[in-house]
């Protein structure tokens, strides 16, 4: 157990946090109180190191670093209501994003559970610093790859009480980079070095979301900006010999690239483990939700945020009706022992060779295997994992490595309507369409892949959906 010393001081006043659940000035978010939450943060300084690999890739330390970061909490106002189970993310380098509390927020207020966002991305700190210094003017992450050290000390100090927040178990996870966060979090033996007073893990289980591990520096990140990057041939690249839970979630996009690095499913008790594709989705959707506050702070303070839009129809395939039961999954797994469900996994339409793969798909070009979805087993469309950006939009912020709008655009998932023929022969009505969605739904809840409130949710939509599909192709 390393000794960690962290000062914890309680923000308040000058404005709202940035990325509040709720902004009352921009008009959009998620009402905790109503759900009997309630929001506080924090600034948390310490000392964390910057992590460099020797020649034979094994990390060493290179340098310390004073820092001081801002911790945001959402918990249930009652403490009598807690579940115990912490969610906890480094926040996205794209403006402190918080991807995880926009995918599951719906199942963490309805089970009790906390989260907290750690604002752990240098280039986000000296943003947020300039352009808030009334709340964040002592922000400071002085060097990239802090982060490591910054989640082991928080969980640590979570676990000890801090926060005031109830934490008998503790989820890490994080959704494209910070996905790739995750993995390193867990291969480069981080979750080894913060533990507990009896030696286990501070952190319970580990959830990589859209990362794939394959891929470059974008599934396996350098170290610190001195680092050399990792190998593609590194068997570390392979998430293996965790000692918590760890789940794997990919779309359609991340598995063209993370063959080279597939493994089997595991249930040994040093390694446990499982991977999911979920069918239909891709890295990024356009996100009209009004869930994440982020950006429109921004803008209020004149920072200029690109706006996404694509040439073709948005997907409206939700991967996030999903991760919620997997994240259920991954705790029973880490609380209970309950083994969650199989691993499900893409087929590659031809023999791996080279980093990026094209996936098997079906007549209606959809993809085959993975955990299937309604959108793809009662199809009216084809969903395609890459898009063309609209002209002038899907511009890449400064802050990214993205490059082109190109590169932007191919992250995010587009849908093209099957021809009406094609929807003709596969049913005969709305009401034989809604008998196929509703059991391609029934399929998913007893594979264990969707929670009864995402089904209910998912059940209600299946008019709206028929009725777009005939507006658009036979109207």
């Amino acid at each position: 157990m390393i000794d960690i010393q962290l000062a914890v001081e309680r923000l308040t006043g000058a404005g709202e946090p940035l990325g509040t659940a709720f902004s009352g000035h921009a008009g959009v978010g998620v009402d905790l109180a109503a759900a009997g939450y309630v929001e506080e943060e924090f600034l948390v300084s310490g000392t964390a190191s910057e992590w460099v690999y020797d020649v034979e890739f094994n990390r060493v330390p290179l340098a310390s670093h004073p820092y001081m970061t801002r911790v945001l909490v959402r918990r249930p106002a009652d403490p009598k209501a807690a579940s115990g189970l912490v969610q906890l993310e480094p926040l996205h380098p794209n403006l402190d994003r918080a991807n995880t509390w926009r995918s599951i927020h719906g199942w963490i207020l309805r089970n009790g559970h906390a989260w907290v966002g750690v604002t752990q991305d240098t280039t986000c700190a000296e943003l947020i610093s300039r352009h808030f210094p009334e709340r964040y003017n002592r922000l400071s992450v002085p060097v990239a790859g802090l982060v490591y050290d910054l989640l082991g000390q928080v969980s640590v100090a979570l676990r000890e009480g801090a926060f005031d927040v109830i934490a008998d178990r503790i989820t890490l996870s994080g959704w494209s980079a910070t996905g790739s966060i995750s993995r390193l979090y867990v291969q480069e033996g981080f979750i080894n070095d913060y533990t507990l007073t009896d030696g286990t893990p501070s952190i319970s289980s580990v959830l990589i979301g859209i990362s794939s591990g394959a891929a470059g520096t974008a599934g396996y990140p350098l170290l610190s900006a001195g680092s050399d990057p990792l190998p593609l041939e590194h068997p570390r690249r392979t998430v293996s010999g965790a000692p918590v839970p760890v789940f794997e979630v990919l779309s359609e996009f991340e598995s063209e690239t993370h063959f080279p690095v597939l493994r089997r499913d595991s249930d040994a008790t040093a390694d446990r483990y499982r991977l999911y594709a979920i069918a239909g989705t891709s890295h990024a959707n356009l996100d009209a939700t009004g869930v994440l506050t982020n950006f429109p702070q921004f803008q209020a303070v004149g920072l200029d945020v690109p706006e996404r839009r694509i040439l073709e129809a948005p997907s409206d395939a939700c991967m996030d009706s999903y991760i919620r039961a997997l994240y259920e999954h991954l705790d029973r797994w880490a609380g209970d022992g309950v083994a969650p469900p199989a691993g499900r996994h893409f087929t590659p339409a031809g023999a791996v060779a080279g980093r990026t793969v094209e996936l098997e798909r079906d007549a209606f070009g959809n993809v085959v295997g993975g955990v299937r979805t309604p959108w793809t087993d009662a199809p009216l469309q084809s969903y395609v994992p890459h898009s063309t950006p609209a002209p002038g939009y899907c511009l890449a912020p400064a802050w990214t490595p993205l490059g082109d709008p190109a590169r932007v655009a191919a992250l995010v998932g587009h849908m093209v309507p099957l021809p009406a023929a094609t929807v003709a022969g596969l049913y005969a009505s709305d009401e034989e369409y809604a008998l196929r969605f509703t059991a391609a739904v029934e399929a998913s809840v007893a594979d264990g892949f969707l929670l009864e409130a995402e089904a209910e949710a998912l059940r209600g939509g299946i008019t709206g959906r028929w009725a777009a599909f005939g507006t658009t192709t036979r109207g």
